[in-house]
């Protein structure tokens, strides 16, 4: 059967990136094969990424109009929220009473983001702490020996913000005189340790520059007057303490769920036991959540459904690519890697159009004021990514694991590992059959 023949109906559930990416995806790779359906529970797309600028008057993130999204790209809008997801009817169940029928289903929900250190101010969460930045700021100019401290609470909360607005901070104080001591406190060896020994060269030299101290293999438990409590009975002295935000799922009644709340998938974005429903994003059990990584399995998903249609042959797998374009006192730099090895950095854009979130068909479709035909002009790779290793995900979700277990954090580091098992089914069990029988896994 031929996608004139009949198409399938595809009923996407979120309105984040990784929903507009899978949109447009599809337009690329299965226009004629699939009709598109977006459940949204609001009409704006504004993505986060940008708001790491706005308590320093560099701009703020824009917002986008799904209601246009969906005209352009010829796909059907809902305005709702979804409540539950009847798999066995393919149905999902809305907060205004709809009964929205699937053939197949993508969840791509997101997130929420909560306050992940008590007693410190938290950024990144829906709560405006612009304001209230710009207070710490003030007072720190006022009082010059008073200290700040920028805290990342875990390693699986992606760092890139934490650095934009410690250095954007500290090169306003340095700017007005100010001499107060600027501190960012990580469990991480090395500055943006994630993205490897490239990252770690270009940034160090930008910390020491402004005078900001790194606290490196340092778990926060507690704000106290006075500092930051660490895990191993440490202490970091700062008279305001910032952290970055965490993530809690938003729980979908009626799918698989891990530990955490989250949806457990492999390397496709199919949801484990369900044949005709996917996931995407930051609502999955892959434990490193961020906007370019959601737009990366949003196109494995796009590719899964459009081979499952027959429009194209066999898809590609989610083999993360890590990209970062920093903000900094001057002008941005831009990382790239592979949990397989290659480290990238340069003050020179990475891709094109050089977007905070490149995705690669999400990125020339922001970056134009009126959205070009997408499929003609993809995001394209100054310095292209290696081919990585068929196994990269599953490595980075042990890599995090490995990590949270070192900082004590058991629930997530078993969380990661689950997620690990359920990416790669076939070789998780292949390794529990060679560990039985007392045998390494090839």
């Amino acid at each position: 059967m031929t996608g004139a023949d009949r198409r399938t109906q595809v009923l996407i559930v979120g309105g984040g990136i990784a929903a507009l990416e899978l949109v447009l995806a599809l337009r690329v790779l299965a226009a004629a094969y699939v009709d598109v359906t977006v459940l949204a529970a609001e009409l704006e797309l504004a993505p986060r990424a940008m708001t790491v600028a706005a308590p320093f008057g560099r701009g703020g993130a824009q917002t986008h109009d799904w209601d246009r999204i969906t005209q352009d790209q010829g796909a059907r809008l809902v305005l709702d929220e979804v409540m539950a997801v009847d798999t066995a009817a393919r149905i999902v169940h809305t907060r205004s009473g709809r009964r929205m029928p699937y053939e197949i289903l993508v969840v791509a929900t997101g997130a929420r983001r909560v306050a992940s250190l008590p007693g410190a101010l938290t950024f990144g969460t829906t709560v405006d702490v612009g304001a209230e930045l710009r207070a710490v700021i003030a007072d720190l100019l006022a009082h010059d020996s008073a200290s700040l401290a920028f805290v990342l609470p875990s390693p699986s909360i992606w760092p890139l913000p934490l650095y934009e607005i410690a250095l954007l901070a500290a090169g306003e104080l340095r700017e007005y005189g100010g001499g107060a001591a600027v501190r960012i406190v990580t469990p991480e060896q090395r500055p943006l340790d994630i993205f490897g020994a490239a990252a770690r060269d270009a940034v160090m030299p930008l910390l020491d520059a402004l005078g900001v101290e790194f606290v490196a293999g340092a778990v926060a438990r507690t704000v106290v007057t006075g500092g930051v409590c660490l895990g191993d009975g440490g202490f970091v002295a700062a008279d305001h303490v910032v952290a970055v935000a965490d993530i809690e799922a938003r729980v979908v009644a009626g799918l698989p769920l891990d530990r955490l709340g989250f949806i457990p998938v492999d390397l496709h974005g199919r949801v484990a036991g369900e044949s005709r429903v996917y996931a995407a994003g930051e609502a999955t059990s892959f434990p490193l959540r961020q906007g370019g990584l959601a737009t990366q399995q949003a196109d494995a998903v796009a590719e899964a459904i459009a081979a499952a249609c027959g429009a194209i042959g066999d898809p590609m797998p989610f083999r993360p690519v890590l990209r970062g374009r920093m903000l900094t006192t001057g002008a941005p730099l831009y990382f790239q890697a592979r949990p397989s090895g290659q480290s990238l950095a340069s003050a020179r854009a990475l891709w094109s159009p050089p977007e905070k979130v490149a995705g690669r068909y999400l990125a020339p479709y922001l970056a134009s004021a009126r959205p070009p035909r997408i499929g003609a002009a993809p995001l394209a790779e100054r310095a292209p990514a290696d081919a990585g290793d068929a196994s990269d995900a599953v490595t980075l979700a042990r890599m995090l694991a490995e990590a949270e277990a070192r900082c004590g954090n058991t629930s997530r580091a078993q969380q990661a590992l689950e997620a690990a098992r359920a990416l790669d089914p076939e070789r998780a069990a292949a390794h529990a059959v060679h560990a039985a029988n007392g045998r390494p896994a090839r």
